[in-house]
């Protein structure tokens, strides 16, 4: 099922990558075609002088995938944790591939992600241990990392996350031993100052020149 949710990613599909993560997926698609429910007694098929069935026990729906069953995050489109935090050919995840996009769906999809209840925002690359928070500061895209941020925070305050948990998004150190922000101050601080500087001497030039080219005048 989770090739599903990268195909559309790859595809660059957001309206379907909503409707993939959607809780009114597959298992309540086949609910409503159920001929158990929503008719009662006897105007149910074959139920003809039979006893009504309780309704306390719900059946699993066959080949909906790992997610149905899992009551902790209910039916969110069939996808339970496993599914939204899995892992492509290089062991990122699509949480981890949206957050350092540059597409101009980037945003979106991480909203959808983010949405979900089984979604870890806490997942580190393999190979560089980054997070997420570290993936959007490193390519700058500050709307994500405020996003991860605030789910983040809303899980604390909605007790949905372990108070072990509390700020680890931010202090997670990759295999260099750099969080998120010591990684933006190492690369966007720096690419900043370095264009600062670029444009001083670009400045110094420009009045240098005008002061040759005044005196000249002036001669």
């Amino acid at each position: 099922m989770s090739h599903l949710l990268w195909k559309s990613y790859w595809e660059d599909d957001v309206d379907k990558f909503r409707r993939l993560l959607s809780p009114a997926g597959p298992s309540a698609q086949n609910a409503a075609r159920s001929p158990n429910i929503g008719s009662g007694g006897a105007s149910s098929p074959g139920g003809l002088g039979t006893s009504p069935r309780p309704p306390a026990r719900s059946r699993k729906a066959p080949g909906l995938g790992i997610a149905h069953g899992n009551s902790r995050y209910g039916n969110a489109g069939g996808f339970g944790r496993t599914e939204v935090n899995s892992r492509d050919h290089t062991g990122l995840t699509i949480l981890l591939r949206a957050a350092s996009s540059t597409a101009e769906n980037a945003v979106s999809f991480v909203e959808a992600l983010l949405a979900h209840p089984g979604i870890d925002i806490y997942v580190q690359d393999p190979e560089s241990g980054w997070n997420a928070l570290h993936r959007a500061l490193y390519t700058g895209n500050i709307s994500i990392a405020r996003l991860l941020l605030e789910k983040e925070r809303n899980d604390l305050m909605g007790h949905t996350a372990s108070v072990h948990r509390v700020g680890r998004l931010i202090k997670t150190k990759d295999h260099e031993g750099n969080s998120p922000f010591d990684l933006y101050n190492s690369t966007i601080g720096e690419r900043d100052l370095k264009a600062l500087e670029e444009q001083s001497e670009d400045d110094y030039d420009s009045d240098t020149e005008e002061g040759e080219d005044a005196q000249d005048s002036a001669s």
